[in-house]
C-alpha cells in the first residue's frame, strides 16, 4: 500500500508540474500579445530550426480618408459656354467620374451638388465644413476672350496663412497630375480669392479644366473618354497628396 500510495504521490507531482508549466507559457504568450498589440504577427523559421517572431508595420494609410468633391456652376448658373456645351455639365461629369474612381479605390465621397441643381457658395462652404472631410477640391472649366489661351491651372487660396502650405501642396500635386493624360497643357497654380476656397477649413484647391475658348481644349472637353481620363487623374492628385508623410 505504501508503494502505490508513493506512486500516486509522484504521478500527481509530475501531471501538477505539466500544468503549471502550460499555464506559464500561457501567461508568456498573452504579455507577449499585449506587448505587440495590433500589429500582424508572422512565424518564420530560422536556420537552426527554431521558430523566429517577426511583426510587420499597420499601414497608416489603411483608414480611408473622405473627398469632398465639386462640380462647378449649376441650375440656371451654366457657367462658361460653347454652343451648346456647358461648364456646369462637364463638372458634374467629371466630379462623378472623380467618384466612382475614389469610390473603387476605398475612398468615401461626399459631393456638393449631384444633380443640375445651383447650390449657393456659402452653402457649399457649409456642406464641405460639415462633411468631416480630409481634403475638398472644385472642378471647373475656364474661358477667356483671347482664343489662343489653353490647358490647365489649379487655384488655391488661404486667408491670413491658414493652412498656406498644405493648400499649396495639395494644388502643385493636382496640376502635375492633371496634365499627365491627353497633352494637356499646364499653366501651373496660382493663387486667387475664390469664395469656395475661403470658405473652406480643410485642405482644398480649384482646378480649371482647359479653355472652353479654346478649340484644342475644347475638342478634348467634347470626348467623355477624355473627360474620365482628366477625372482619373485628379483623383490620383488627390490620393497622392493624403498619402504624403
Amino acid at each position: 500500500m505504501r508503494i502505490a500510495n508513493r506512486k500516486r504521490f509522484t504521478f500527481s507531482c509530475i501531471f501538477f508540474t505539466l500544468i503549471l508549466l502550460l499555464f506559464g507559457k500561457a501567461a508568456i504568450n498573452l504579455k507577449e500579445s499585449k506587448i505587440m498589440g495590433s500589429q500582424p504577427v508572422v512565424m518564420a523559421v530560422g536556420k537552426n530550426g527554431t521558430n523566429k517572431l517577426e511583426t510587420t508595420k499597420v499601414d497608416k494609410h489603411l483608414k480611408k480618408d473622405t473627398i469632398v468633391l465639386d462640380a462647378g456652376h449649376g441650375g440656371i448658373d451654366n457657367g462658361t459656354s460653347y454652343k451648346n456645351l456647358y461648364e456646369k455639365n462637364l463638372t458634374l461629369k467629371m466630379v462623378k467620374y472623380a467618384e466612382s474612381y475614389l469610390k473603387s479605390k476605398g475612398y468615401t465621397v461626399v459631393l456638393t451638388r449631384n444633380k443640375d441643381e445651383l447650390i449657393p457658395l456659402k452653402e457649399i462652404g457649409r456642406r464641405v465644413n460639415a462633411s468631416s472631410g480630409t481634403v475638398f477640391v472644385s472642378i471647373h472649366v475656364n474661358s477667356i476672350s483671347d482664343p489662343n489661351f489653353k490647358g490647365i491651372t489649379t487655384l488655391y487660396y488661404d486667408v491670413q496663412g491658414y493652412e498656406k502650405q498644405e493648400r499649396i501642396k495639395l494644388a502643385n500635386i493636382l496640376e502635375k497630375e492633371a496634365v499627365k493624360s491627353d497633352n494637356w497643357t499646364s499653366k501651373g497654380i496660382k493663387k486667387q480669392n475664390v469664395a469656395i476656397l475661403r470658405y473652406s477649413k480643410i485642405p482644398c484647391a480649384l482646378v480649371e479644366c482647359g479653355f472652353i475658348t479654346n478649340n484644342e481644349d475644347r475638342d478634348k472637353l467634347c470626348k467623355d473618354e477624355v473627360l474620365k481620363r482628366l477625372s482619373q487623374n485628379i483623383s490620383d492628385g488627390i490620393i497622392k497628396y493624403l498619402k504624403q508623410d
